[in-house]
């Protein structure tokens, strides 16, 4: 061939150049195209880390804090294992997780993973040893420690629409055991294939073929995850397809580890307690109630065993089946050779060993509410489902035991013993707030008696007149701008008062009144035409203004009908303002969260509570408290003593017209509870506060005393007491029949003597002439409590005439009830 023969078949060099540009124009056709097909499934594949941390928001009970000297017996502890699901286990050691173990004089516990409201992890075995009805010491994971928290309950947890339960682990947190078992049951080529596995695709296709539909799937445990996280249970070709490109693409962008650890904490693997469980850590605490680093080989093929089909093989409702699926993960194990024979062995002769603990918490239902609403306000949190939020709460959860059990049982005893015939159209209603006056700490909250039925909360949001609980308000006033003391007299006799052109005529409740009688008297008996002249001479603002600094938010009409409580309050402002009476004066501020995390963590930042604030002097706080522990002791709310209540304990009953509420307000050093009972529809009851919510703060208060009953209240700086005669609030002669020990504030103790009872002739003069006013001495002397003596005349007078009390008229209390001693208690 020739030169220029050959040189005619050669393309020229633009042929050549124009042939490259139309390959490289064809090739970024086809990049192009291919990047728009496959777009999409990258772009859906890098929302892998948000899917795969999706859990329910939980909030938490305040956790037992251990440690040496605290009063706590064997038993109480065991109460607290037991009901945030630790199972007892008396079987050899090591002692498995989330179980615990009683000896002699203590108890040893496997701790769960939990999260601390400092944000410390916690776990490990813990060792108490008990002394009596005290810690004697604690040992923590072999040593000695000097305090350890035992796992907060779990008190709520919000899910989202599907219900679907979650506790994510890491992979280097899941047993080896685990990891083997779940491989050996669903993929034990995983670290070897791409994410499809051919040899899979291959036969389910020929199956699929035969059948003329999609009846297998070859699914590798990539496909599963991509299954489930990203599309429908649907079987085509094309969502075939998808699955296909998406388990490369996730292999292609994150790695075996990653995957792998995703598929652990979002493979579905049944229900439990009516929540979906997802994931190995979820599952483990739903079948055995411990966490999944905790598993034992035999517990780990249960769950491997599950995967392929969570219904049939539910360790919960099909233990039979649930038991051969385990034992074959087993076998396989053992034919990959991937644990040795021994172990396997022991496995299979194990018993299935489930014990479930609850997942799903609705506990103190009205608290979760409130504890959201709260989240939303300090947090800015606005919605909880699904978060994976932990929040940490003031609640003690053994206080709110006993909080609802005393709300249950004392409606079902006034309804059987007064309640029957009512014609309200609801149930008869109570609402309990229990707040710790250190901190403003919320230590029970129950705002109805069945959350079922009602969500509304009246705890926090029902609006109802405080009646005479809200008289110490008054008195503070009038004690804080020193218009009287408590030996002070007030007239409680027929007053007048023009409203709005109409008259007010406040009244007993029996319609009787009582002339002149101490503030003391007057507050102890619940006096109203006495207390409403002292809250005039006070002025109406004065006392409006106080109740608002006091703990009330809700705006007061300056009426003088609000000094007799026709003001509306809801339980918490009543609880915040004699939990300020409690802390001396000083305002808290009242919360029930005290740490909020997210899924990751990581603290959530929220407003700072308020400041604690002095609204009301010390000296004050202790001359009402002074009186308000009369009420208790021998005034309208006397009942609480017959409840066993012992110690220093203070506080005040209320009554509106027509018994419309009931109510009880008292408190100690550390600790202030309001109780309201009534109908939602404002129906009339046979109710007293000393018949219906009495009882109920008894219940409560001797359920959660501290040993050895309620502590003192501590006397601050400028008070002094002197011994004085009731009947004229003058300092006491040797003449004088009955005298007491009352309280000041310094520079308002008397400085007058007595001049009423002077001598032997005179006394006699007052027993022929005057013995009315005998009487009432000893009326006063009654009512005067622990200070009061009788002086030593007078005793030698009863030695010699008689028991000059026999024919003393019997007392009422502020609801024209007879005396609470004549009433048997609700026991």
């Amino acid at each position: 061939m020739s030169r220029k023969t050959q040189y005619a078949v050669r393309p020229a060099p633009e042929d050549r150049r124009r042939r490259a540009r139309r390959l490289l124009l064809v090739l970024a056709t086809f990049a192009l195209l291919a990047g728009l097909v496959l777009w999409p499934f990258w772009r859906l594949a890098g929302q892998f880390d948000d899917l795969t941390y999706l859990q329910p928001s939980r909030l938490y009970a305040a956790p037992v804090r251990l440690y040496d000297g605290r009063a706590m017996s064997r038993d109480r502890l065991v109460r607290e294992l037991a009901a945030d699901g630790y199972q007892e286990d008396e079987g050899a050691e090591p002692l498995p997780g989330g179980t615990y173990r009683r000896s002699r004089n203590g108890v040893a516990v496997r701790l769960r993973e939990f999260l601390t409201p400092e944000g410390a992890p916690g776990s490990g075995l813990l060792e108490v040893t008990f002394r009596g009805s005290r810690v004697a010491k604690v040992v923590k994971d072999g040593a000695p420690v000097a305090a350890a928290w035992l796992e907060p309950p779990l008190v709520n947890t919000f899910y989202g629409p599907d219900h679907e339960e979650r506790r994510p682990v890491a992979l280097a947190a899941v047993p080896d055991d685990l990891v083997a078992a779940v491989l050996a049951a669903e993929d034990d080529g995983f670290f070897r294939h791409p994410g499809v596995s051919l040899s899979g695709i291959a036969r389910a296709a020929w199956v699929n073929f035969r059948g003329g539909e999609v009846k297998q799937g070859g699914s590798t445990l990539t496909q599963q995850l991509v299954k489930n996280l990203y599309l429908t249970h649907e079987r085509t070709f094309v969502r075939k397809g998808q699955e296909l490109v998406l388990a490369l693409l996730l292999e292609l962008r994150y790695g075996k580890p990653a995957i792998l650890e995703a598929y652990l904490n979002e493979i579905y693997l049944g229900a439990a307690g009516g929540v979906n469980l997802l994931g190995v850590g979820a599952a483990a605490r739903g079948f055995f109630g411990k966490d999944a680093s905790q598993l034992e080989l035999h517990e780990a093929a249960t769950l491997a065993g599950i995967i392929r089909a969570p219904a049939p093989y539910s360790p919960l409702v099909h233990p039979e089946a649930a038991q051969a699926r385990r034992d074959w993960v087993l076998h396989r194990l053992a034919a990959l050779g991937r644990v040795d024979r021994e172990r396997i062995e022991r496995a299979l002769a194990a018993p299935l060993g489930v014990a479930p603990s609850p997942v799903f918490r609705r506990r103190a239902p009205y608290f979760a509410d409130a504890m959201a609403a709260e989240a939303e306000r300090r947090y800015g949190i606005d919605t909880l489902e699904d978060g994976g939020f932990s929040l940490f709460s003031t609640l003690g959860w053994s206080d709110q035991r006993a909080a609802q059990k005393a709300v249950e049982d004392g409606l079902a005893a006034v309804e059987k013993a007064y309640e029957r015939r009512s014609k309200a159209k609801g149930p008869l209603q109570a609402a309990l707030v229990s707040l710790d006056p250190r901190t403003g700490g919320i230590l029970a909250y129950v705002g109805g008696r069945q959350y079922g039925a009602s969500q509304f909360d009246r705890a926090g949001r029902a609006e109802r007149q405080a009646g005479s609980a809200f008289k110490p308000v008054v008195y503070a006033a009038a004690f804080e701008n020193g218009r009287a003391t408590p030996a002070s007299f007030l007239e409680d006799s027929p007053l007048t008062v023009r409203l709005a052109g109409r008259p007010w005529r406040p009244k007993n409740d029996d319609g009787s009144f009582h002339d002149w009688v101490t503030v003391r008297t007057a507050l102890e008996r619940s006096y109203n035409p006495a207390t409403a002249r002292l809250a005039l001479q006070v002025g109406i603002e004065r006392v409006v203004a106080l109740a608002n600094d006091l703990g009330v938010e809700g705006e007061l009409a300056p009426n003088p009908s609000v000094a007799l409580g026709a003001a509306e309050v809801t339980p918490l402002e009543l609880a915040t303002v004699f939990a300020t009476l409690a802390a001396g004066g000083i305002r808290p501020p009242v919360h029930g969260l005290v740490a909020v995390y997210d899924r990751y963590g990581k603290p959530v930042t929220g407003a700072e509570l308020p400041e604690r604030r002095r609204v009301l002097s010390s000296q004050t706080a202790y001359l009402l408290t002074s009186i308000l522990q009369g009420v208790v002791d021998r005034g309208t709310g006397r009942g609480v003593r017959s409840w066993g209540v012992r110690g220093e304990v203070a506080g005040k009953t209320g009554t509106t017209n027509d018994r419309r509420d009931s109510w009880f307000v008292g408190y100690s050093p550390n600790r202030a509870s309001a109780v309201w009972v009534g109908y939602d529809d404002n129906s009339p009851t046979r109710l007293s506060g000393a018949r219906g919510a009495v009882p109920i703060w008894g219940r409560f208060a001797k359920a959660v005393a501290p040993a050895g009953g309620y502590p003192a209240f501590d006397q601050p700086a400028g008070i002094a007491t002197a011994v004085i005669d009731p009947t004229t609030g003058l300092l006491a002669t040797e003449f004088c029949p009955y005298v007491l020990t009352e309280v000041f504030r310094s520079g308002n103790v008397p400085d007058e003597v007595c001049d009423r009872h002077r001598g032997w002739s005179d006394e006699w003069a007052v027993f022929d002439d005057v013995g009315d006013a005998i009487d009432e001495a000893a009326d006063e002397a009654d009512r005067a409590g622990p200070r009061e003596r009788r002086h030593p005349i007078r005793r030698w007078f009863k030695k010699v005439f008689g028991n000059d009390d026999e024919d003393e008229e019997e007392g009422r209390d502020e609801e024209g009830e007879r005396r609470d001693e004549e009433e048997p208690p609700f026991h």
